[in-house]
């Protein structure tokens, strides 16, 4: 049997797109591999990442990658093999992702937070391999989640775990046990560049929301993400110094920092607390030049009343992504910065599926309200009617975009895969929005049913689903209500069957019995005798989401 050709569920470029790509110098068909390895031959010296516990130079960094992906074939894990990531912030992470890399491994990167609902759901659409994830994080004991998941993921070969001093139970390996069983003198020292996946394999699927009920796997080739990487990052200098606050597991962070950092040889600073006074005491003990923090995060920065107590003028640059940035708090971000001879880079945007934005220089300054231009040089982004027809400049419409960032489809899901691009081979990125005549982008609006709670995409579709299966629940329907902080909080409303009473509290303990993460759980309960539908016999969304607004409003009128 000849070795697999790609990855099996996942959708490669056509030929004549990798090599347009590529001759243009959009893709640099390198792997994440080689740019490890650049950035070492660079900089071995320099310090590459420094988390709570430790720090590890650059060449530590590779020292410790290259014995944990000898040790991980040897556990027979192979190319195309998919492993599970779930750690929060902490040095770790990269050991064993870009180990994961050397052999042709393929991560499927979660969020520490996630539950049994979530990590039970990825497990059966990868048929995942390997597991890396804590026994503890903070107050959180992970070892109920992987026995659970351990005794139903028939897949599952290894669980992985950093070495925190907690008996280990039977079955679950040390990764850093892995990493001293290996004696390097027993290899060539060119072992590894046989497993040396092409630049267009798939490298790592993320997960997101998708259009549907259930997450999406996300596979991204090593060529496409990096480009996402390099022209994102295209403002980081080897000298800098970059923070990562957000969790390891979005996308925003391998976009940003966490990518950024070994593809421009810099040193990566990973805060495990998103928290405004642990962020300034990081920004002020290792002189982080350039952090990326979701709206509310740094709004809180803003108001911090110590905020004078710290020493920020090593900050350079900062930016938002991951929700909507109000424009009172750019303003204000935009003249902190500059007492301190920075830059406020604004509100940028950007999805798992590879679209995203940043300011351009040389395009002039972004407009108040704008997300910028689209980031990567490639990527063309238009905007849409319901037949598909383009729209001229600032008309409204559903954004779409295609280019050597943007994916080719999620992860065996043909019959999203089908949905989601226009005839022309655009991406429908699910926004409304508009391009004026210079080329910014605004966001208008959301076609696509998603929930934005600072920085997490939350479906409505999966709280439904849950809330349905409750006992006494008839229906139910899950809308965004507006937070002054978050941007978005999830609201349910409820029909119950018979008058059941169901209280907030009951439907909490409810949700949590099936495993639901903090992030599937309803931060209101608006129960109901019927929900409005549309003409054509839908829910009506639109009119919750009017009616929770209004009710919010009244409520904060009255509080004055």
């Amino acid at each position: 049997m000849g070795e697999q050709a790609y990855l099996e569920g996942a959708v490669p470029y056509p030929e004549e797109i990798k090599k347009e790509y590529a001759s243009k110098g959009w893709w640099l068909d390198l792997t994440y591999g080689d740019v490890l390895d650049r950035s070492v031959g660079l900089y071995p010296d320099k310090v590459a990442v420094i988390d709570a516990r430790t720090s590890l130079t650059y060449r530590q960094l590779k020292e410790k990658v290259d014995r944990l992906a000898i040790a991980l074939h040897e556990l027979g894990l192979r190319k195309y093999d998919r492993i599970v990531f779930q750690l929060p912030n902490r040095h770790e992470f990269l050991i064993a992702f870009y180990a994961a890399q050397r052999i042709g491994a393929v991560p499927v990167i979660t969020v520490a937070r996630q539950e049994y609902q979530e990590m039970s759901h990825f497990f059966k659409l990868t048929d995942a391999a390997a597991w890396v994830v804590p026994l503890r994080d903070g107050k959180r004991d992970y070892l109920p989640l992987i026995e659970k998941i351990r005794a139903e993921a028939r897949s599952l070969k290894c669980v992985i775990t950093p070495d925190d001093g907690i008996p280990l139970p039977e079955g679950v390996l040390s990764l850093e046990k892995l990493i001293d069983g290996v004696a390097p003198a027993k290899y060539p020292a060119d072992y590894l560049a046989q497993f040396r996946p092409d630049p267009n394999d798939v490298a790592v699927i993320f997960t997101t929301g998708g259009t549907t009920g259930l997450p999406k796997g996300v596979p991204r080739t090593h060529n496409s993400f990096l480009s996402n990487v390099r022209y994102t990052g295209a403002h980081t200098k080897p000298e800098h110094v970059r923070a990562q606050v957000t969790p390891i597991g979005h996308t925003m962070a391998h976009q940003g920092a966490v990518g950024a950092a070994v593809f421009y040889g810099t040193t990566l600073v990973l805060i495990s607390v998103p928290k405004a006074k642990e962020v300034l005491e990081a920004i002020h003990k290792y002189r982080i030049t350039d952090i990326s923090f979701v709206p509310t995060l740094l709004e809180d920065i803003i108001n911090h009343p110590d905020l004078g107590k710290y020493d920020l003028t090593c900050i350079k640059y900062s930016r938002t992504a991951g929700a909507a940035l109000r424009p009172e708090t750019a303003d204000r971000a935009s003249k902190l910065l500059a007492t301190w001879g920075g830059k406020f880079g604004g509100g940028n945007f950007g999805s798992t599926e590879g679209p995203n934005t940043r300011e351009r220089p040389e395009a002039g300054p972004t407009p108040r309200g704008s997300i910028g231009q689209p980031g990567v040089d490639g990527d063309h982004w238009k905007v849409i009617d319901e037949e598909e027809r383009e729209l001229p400049s600032n008309t409204e419409g559903e954004l779409v975009a295609r280019g050597p960032a943007v994916f080719t489809g999620y992860y065996r899901s043909e019959a999203e895969n089908r949905t989601i691009f226009t005839r022309d081979g655009y991406y429908k990125m699910g926004d409304l929005g508009k391009i004026d005549e210079h080329g910014f982008i605004f966001i208008t609006g959301r076609k696509k049913d998603i929930i934005q709670r600072g920085g997490e995409g939350i479906i409505p579709k999966q709280i439904e689903d849950l809330l349905n299966r409750l006992p006494g629940v008839e229906k139910s329907a899950v809308v965004a209500m507006p937070d002054p902080r978050l941007g978005e909080k999830a609201c349910a409303y409820v029909v119950t069957k018979g008058g059941h009473a169901l209280t907030f509290d009951g439907m909490v303990a409810g949700l949590k019995a099936m495993g639901a993460s903090v992030l599937l759980l309803p931060e209101r309960l608006e129960l109901v005798n019927e929900l409005p539908k549309t003409s054509v016999g839908k829910i009506d969304k639109k009119a919750l989401q009017k009616d929770i607004r209004e009710k919010v409003e009244r409520e904060n009128a009255a509080k004055g």
